[in-house]
């Protein structure tokens, strides 16, 4: 009974031997089967420079009556548009937004708001787009000059623009690709292998940003601040290693 005993715990440690090597073997069969493949990240980056620019100003006038104040925002709009003309900038590069007007209504002496209009309010702006981005940058600066005459204006902060972006995106695509490539080349020499064909490709968004810039977005970035800007793409790759 005994000698049943010892060979049936006899058996079943062989056969738990057996599943227990059986399963080490399936899974370095799996990571040796894991490793036939290699993911690699490669990179490029530009320096660009904008060929396209914007930026807007806005003036305003408070006057006791709708009609003087309308009349007042007209000879503004005159001043401020003689002055870009004077900058250099052409007729077709300047936009006349619409004038804006408002009722400015009087308050009591404890603060309150009453029903009688103290005076009227009105306000208009201008855009400027040029390919001159850096007499677009200079006036953008320069424009408050003109409250010396008097006028109550402000000057947005210009915005500047790469237009054959798409063009860039696909020589940086390229330049990624190849850094890549070889990434996965050093590593497969590393480790006895080679490079082989590939077999996914997953590009990354791009990141626009002024120069010197470590901002990232998962989303991307366009930074328009800036009349220089670096492009930087980034590509996933992944290979068979042979």
């Amino acid at each position: 009974m005994n000698d049943m005993r010892k060979t049936f715990i006899a058996a079943a440690i062989i056969a738990l031997g057996m599943i227990v090597s059986s399963f080490l073997l399936s899974k370095l069969f799996i990571r040796i089967n894991h490793e036939k493949e290699i993911t690699v990240k490669g990179y490029a980056e530009q320096t660009v420079h904008s060929d396209v620019g914007k930026f807007h100003c806005s003036f305003n006038t408070r006057k006791r009556s709708l009609q003087e104040a309308f009349k007042e925002i007209q000879n503004e709009r005159s001043i401020v548009l003689q002055y870009l003309q004077n900058k250099g900038f052409e007729e077709n590069e300047i936009e006349i937004l619409n004038i804006n007007t408002r009722e400015i209504f009087a308050r009591d002496d404890e603060g309150n708001v009453t029903n009688d209009i103290e005076f009227y309010r009105a306000s208009q702006a201008i855009q400027v787009t040029s390919n001159n981005v850096q007499l677009i940058n200079d006036v953008s600066q320069q424009i408050t000059e003109l409250i010396r005459e008097g006028i109550d204006i402000y000057g947005g902060s210009p915005e500047f623009y790469v237009t054959d972006l798409a063009k860039i995106k696909v020589a940086l695509i390229a330049r990624a690709t190849e850094n890549g490539f070889q990434r996965a080349q050093i590593l497969a020499e590393n480790s006895g292998g080679r490079v082989g064909s590939l077999s996914s490709a997953r590009q990354g968004v791009f990141q626009i940003t002024s120069p010197n810039s470590t901002q990232t977005s998962d989303y991307g970035i366009y930074d328009t601040s800036t009349i220089k800007k670096t492009v930087k793409a980034v590509i996933t790759l992944q290979y068979n290693i042979e």
